[in-house]
């Protein structure tokens, strides 16, 4: 991975214009799979890494019974667009702080704890220590739910595709295999659901896992 990063502040001042298409793909997917794999916690504690400006959180909060939403972001400028486009819901909060440098504080607080689109942005060290981050934010038997680009054909051509054009702007996205991810899991989770989402075309792998006790 090159020492270019995503310029993120861009990023949520002007989201692709497919993004509004794709994200309702991912929405239902991720809310399906929320359902069925949290239905042994009835009243939700959930924190989602890297969301600033989450399109995902008030989906969710009507859709699920939830007692608390957390979202955790390092940039500042996706937490003020979502402080002002966000109704405002007493179960829904949000702060600056990094999943390479977790705070002991949301140690085991939460029955869900999931990211779309973050681990990537890593290096393989990196994506390891933040996949061990969403596991330690979780409750012993909770759920961690990751989403990921994955290096199907489809993503190569598209991606290809992006970068010859130059309309690539995730410079330091790198694609994940289940391989890799599954690795990471293991160390502190049992994998009981893995998928791909096709319909976003950049295709996303999505993992699915229950936090065991750490050996």
């Amino acid at each position: 991975m090159g020492t270019e990063q995503t310029d993120w502040d861009a990023y949520y001042a002007r989201p692709a214009l497919t993004a509004r298409v794709t994200r309702q793909f991912t929405q239902r997917t991720l809310i399906s799979l929320m359902a069925r794999h949290c239905h042994a916690h009835p009243d939700l504690a959930i924190c989602e890494l890297g969301g600033a400006n989450s399109v995902f959180a008030e989906p969710i909060l009507r859709a699920l019974p939830v007692r608390s939403y957390h979202i955790i972001d390092t940039n500042a400028r996706g937490l003020a667009l979502l402080s002002k486009r966000v109704a405002r819901d007493p179960r829904l909060s949000w702060e600056r702080g990094d999943v390479l440098l977790p705070d002991p504080i949301h140690f085991e607080r939460y029955d869900l704890v999931f990211s779309v689109g973050l681990i990537e942005h890593f290096s393989a060290a990196d994506t390891r220590r933040s996949i061990d981050t969403h596991f330690a934010f979780a409750r012993a038997g909770g759920v961690v739910l990751l989403t990921f680009p994955t290096p199907t054909w489809l993503y190569r051509v598209v991606r290809r595709g992006l970068e010859i054009t130059g309309n690539w702007t995730f410079p330091d996205e790198r694609p994940l295999g289940f391989e890799e991810v599954a690795g990471a899991v293991s160390r502190r989770g049992r994998m009981v659901c893995r998928l791909i989402n096709w319909p976003v075309v950049l295709t996303q792998g999505i993992v699915v896992a229950q936090r065991v006790p750490v050996r």
